[in-house]
């Protein structure tokens, strides 16, 4: 199913698109969600910060807007996969690949922590995807653009970092764009960085002026990876038959 045929847009297939999609993205948003708590969860045990971030059972206690925010996020991305990749293999792969960014980003936005289990799984997930052939990129260009995605994050960031005496940005950030690296390829990556960058400084401005938030506060860069990493996986033309 393509919403796009020859550049016309099929009404039909859209609202049937819309269906199929919204009731994909409510069924996988709540296991989503419960993995959003369990994972930091199992990484918080033995720590003290645990008691921050736990809940015996999340699925028990009302959404917040942060959930409202993320089921409305896993739907519009299902839709759009069900729209412009289809209902097959490709399709399945594409909304793996948005739900798992989503599931990062939700993480990242409460716990500034990108966990290893779901980034590095993300990138072999990219690697593995291109060595079957399963799009046009080939292993080559994904294996260039995971290397791409963590060490041009990662050499400036060490470098300023060891200039300031403390660290710019996390190593689940660098992780994150490499795995987005691995699915995309190099080209995108620029693409990526910006709209991470531009909305996180959005996010923060908005938060300054009507939150209260201080400039100078930590702020999580995962949402902003994810952000771009989808973004340019349907509207980057190269990656139209992804």
């Amino acid at each position: 199913m393509h919403v796009m045929d020859q550049g016309n847009i099929n009404v039909s297939d859209l609202r049937l698109a819309m269906l199929v999609g919204i009731t994909v993205g409510l069924f996988s948003a709540a296991p989503l969600i419960w993995l959003s708590w369990k994972i930091p969860q199992q990484i918080f045990a033995a720590d003290c910060l645990s008691a921050r971030y736990a809940r015996p059972d999340p699925a028990i206690y009302a959404f917040s807007w942060q959930d409202a925010l993320f089921v409305g996020g896993v739907c519009a991305s299902a839709v759009a996969v069900v729209a412009l990749k289809g209902l097959d293999l490709k399709g399945f792969v594409a909304f793996y690949y948005c739900g798992m960014l989503l599931l990062l980003a939700k993480i990242d936005a409460r716990t500034y922590m990108l966990p290893d289990v779901l980034t590095l799984s993300l990138l072999w997930a990219g690697l593995l995807w291109h060595a079957a052939e399963g799009s046009d990129l080939t292993l080559a260009r994904s294996v260039w653009g995971a290397a791409a995605g963590y060490i041009v994050l990662w050499g400036p960031c060490a470098l300023f970092g060891g200039w300031w005496g403390r660290e710019v940005m996390g190593h689940g950030d660098f992780k994150l764009s490499a795995a987005i690296g691995a699915w995309l390829g190099c080209l995108s990556l620029p693409f990526v960085w910006l709209i991470a960058s531009g909305s996180s400084i959005l996010i923060v401005l908005i938060a300054n002026r009507f939150c209260g938030r201080r400039l100078r506060e930590p702020m999580p860069f995962g949402p902003g990876l994810a952000l771009g990493g989808i973004l340019m996986l349907f509207f980057d033309e190269q990656w139209s038959n992804f």
